[in-house]
């Protein structure tokens, strides 16, 4: 083995031979030359990795080992092909039906993408028309709604404009009627007025009558004290008579009782004529 690695490294034609052999090999058994050029790549992966990422020493350069996997699969694969023409015409036969099968499956899916599609557009157009109905329907729900609203306001405002009227109508009524009892206020109170007027002034001549009266009264009470002092000092003159006839009596021994009886001294009832000589009255 190291004789074969110091060949490698020393003689040019020792390589060439070798690269020879190897491509005569992979000519003649492509499938296998494939399948190392695969492994190959999964090694020049793995010494990329090995090399980059964990910083590691490799024994063989990225550069070479893609080269030999390049070599490998394009001399395996035409030597492959030369070698196996009936396989590879199958192989042909067979990519050709899969590609058919896959046209024959994309068309199928196309066509029914197609008629999805179709039916998509149909149901996206009946959708829209449903749309457009309700649109309409909507639009002419709202113009309906529009034309309610504007009967609406115009019977408010002919109501708001009926009541305005009628309460302009109550108001005036109400300031008729106020000034009306103004009026039979202001005509009560001028009564009242004059009523109390008539009042003070039958008041004054009733007060006046009785002043009036109160002075008759006072003058016929004057008048008849007067005359009652005249009948008195008359009456009193006949007294005063008697007076001095009985204080004269009472002189001459006889005595007039209670009752108006004259007796004489021994206490004996007196004549009238005893008392007319005496002076007495009887």
């Amino acid at each position: 083995m190291e004789k074969l690695k110091n060949l490698w490294d020393d003689k040019l034609w020792f390589k060439i031979l070798v690269i020879v052999v190897i491509l005569a090999l992979s000519y003649w058994f492509g499938i296998i030359a494939i399948l190392l050029g695969f492994i190959l790549f999964i090694y020049a992966i793995v010494t990329v990795i090995r090399k980059y990422i964990f910083k590691k020493n490799t024994r063989f350069k990225v550069r070479y080992i893609l080269l030999s996997f390049l070599a490998l699969t394009i001399m395996g694969g035409y030597g492959y092909a030369q070698t196996h023409p009936e396989e590879m015409e199958q192989s042909r036969i067979i990519q050709q039906e899969t590609k058919k099968a896959a046209e024959t499956k994309k068309a199928e899916d196309a066509k029914k993408a197609a008629k999805a599609k179709k039916a998509e557009d149909a149901k996206k157009a009946a959708k829209a028309r449903k749309a457009e109905d309700a649109k309409k329907a909507a639009k002419a729900k709202k113009a309906e709604d529009a034309k309610k609203a504007a009967k609406a306001k115009k019977a408010e405002d002919a109501k708001k404009a009926e009541d305005a009227k009628k309460a302009e109508a109550a108001k005036q009524a109400e300031a008729a009627r106020q000034a009306e009892a103004a009026k039979q206020a202001e005509a009560a109170k001028q009564a009242e007025a004059a009523r109390q007027a008539e009042a003070a002034r039958q008041a004054e001549a009733a007060k006046q009558a009785e002043a009036a009266k109160q002075a008759e009264a006072a003058r016929q009470a004057e008048a008849a004290r007067q005359a009652e002092a005249a009948r008195q000092a008359e009456a009193a003159a006949p007294a005063q008579a008697a007076a001095q006839t009985e204080q004269n009596g009472n002189s001459s021994g006889y005595i007039r009782d209670a009752n108006g009886r004259w007796h004489r001294s021994n206490g004996q009832f007196a004549s009238k004529k005893e008392i007319a000589a005496a002076g007495l009255v009887w």
